[in-house]
Order: structure tokens, then sequence, then C-alpha cells
């Protein structure tokens, strides 16, 4: 049996065939799978228009999760720095995301 977890991703229907299945665009790219009426919600609100779908890429609905979200996709990024964390060698930096409070207790930051 398979598991089946949770993704929000903001989209817009393209496409729906005869049979039932629906091409969902994304900001990102169009989904790559086909999906069931059963497996979207739909919005009353318009949060994307069909104009602002990327139809040049196809991508997976974990890949259009990732590039919603807030965070990096699998938990959060944490550095150990003992600078300020000023240079590449930091590794929120080098991922453009902000030192946060898990990083390095409360030793001065220059990445926040």
């Amino acid at each position: 049996m398979e598991t089946m977890k949770w993704m929000n991703v903001i989209g817009v229907v393209l496409e729906a065939s005869d049979d039932g299945f629906y091409k969902i665009g994304t900001k990102h790219g169009i989904l790559q799978k086909l999906y069931c009426r059963n497996e979207f919600y739909i919005c009353t609100q318009k949060f994307l228009l069909e104009e602002e779908v990327n139809k040049n890429n196809e991508i997976s609905l974990r890949t259009a999760a990732i590039k919603h979200s807030v965070g990096t996709g699998q938990g959060f990024f944490k550095c150990s720095c003992t600078k300020k964390c000023m240079s590449n060698r930091c590794l929120c930096k080098k991922n453009n995301v902000l030192c946060n409070s898990k990083c390095h207790n409360s030793l001065t930051c220059n990445n926040k």
C-alpha cells in the first residue's frame, strides 16, 4: 500500500480531457502527471492566471512543491559557523538562506 503525503501547490487547470483527467500548470511549469478531479481542490480565489504558467517547463509535483515552498524542501539549513557568516563557507549563505535561531548559538552574524 502506498502512502500519500499532501503537497500544497498553487496551480491552474489548463486542460480537461474527456475521460476526466486534468492538466495542471504552475508558475514554475506544467505538472507531468494528469490528475483526477478528486486529487486537487478548487479555490474560489484566483492566485494564478493561465498566462503566468511557465509552459516551456514540465516538472513533477514534488519539484513544484519544493519551488513553491519557503523552506528548502527537506528540512532546514543550519550552519555551525564560528565567524560572522560572510563567505560561502557558511552553509546558509551558500544556499541564499538567512541564518536562523538553530544556527551557531548567540555568536555575531552578518547573515540575519
